[in-house]
C-alpha cells in the first residue's frame, strides 16, 4: 500500500515538521549519521517502512526525537511483548512508538495510550486485547 496524505507516517512526518524534526529532510547537522542512517530513507525512521500506517520507531529515530525533547513520551515497564501483540499494536497504535531494549519497556507518544496503559496496570497485551 502506497504512502498517501492520509497515511500515519506521513501525519507524524507534518508534526515532526513543526518541531522542526523533518526526518525526511537532510540535515548538515547530522552529515555523519547521514552516511550509515540516510535521514531521507523512511526506513531509517519507522521499523516497518513498507505499511504507511505502522508507527514504530527505529531506535535512530527515537534517539534523535528524545535529544530534542520537544515531543512528549511517556514510559512504561512491560512484560515481554509478544508477536501477536506487535501486529495489533501496528494495527491499533495511532502515535509513534518505541519498544525498548528486550521488549521490556514501551515509549508511546499518545497521552491516551499513555493513560489507558496506566490503567491497565502496564499490561500493554490487556489493553490492546481490549481496543475493538
Amino acid at each position: 500500500m502506497p504512502r498517501t496524505n492520509e497515511s500515519l507516517q506521513t501525519i507524524w512526518q507534518a508534526k515532526f515538521q513543526e518541531y522542526q524534526l523533518n526526518p525526511f529532510a537532510p540535515s548538515r547537522i547530522h552529515n555523519i549519521t547521514a552516511t550509515y542512517y540516510p535521514l531521507n530513507k523512511p526506513s531509517s525512521w519507522w521499523y516497518n517502512p513498507i505499511n504507511p500506517d505502522s508507527l514504530r520507531l527505529t531506535r535512530f529515530s527515537f534517539q534523535m526525537i528524545s535529544k530534542q525533547k520537544k515531543i512528549k513520551n511517556w514510559k512504561f515497564k512491560t512484560n515481554v511483548i509478544l508477536p501477536k501483540t506487535l501486529l495489533k499494536m501496528e494495527k491499533y497504535f495511532t502515535s509513534p512508538y518505541f519498544i525498548g531494549p528486550n521488549s521490556k519497556s514501551i515509549y508511546v507518544y499518545d497521552e491516551r495510550d499513555a493513560m489507558m496503559l496506566g490503567l491497565h496496570a502496564n499490561n500493554l497485551e490487556q489493553y490492546i486485547d481490549n481496543q475493538f
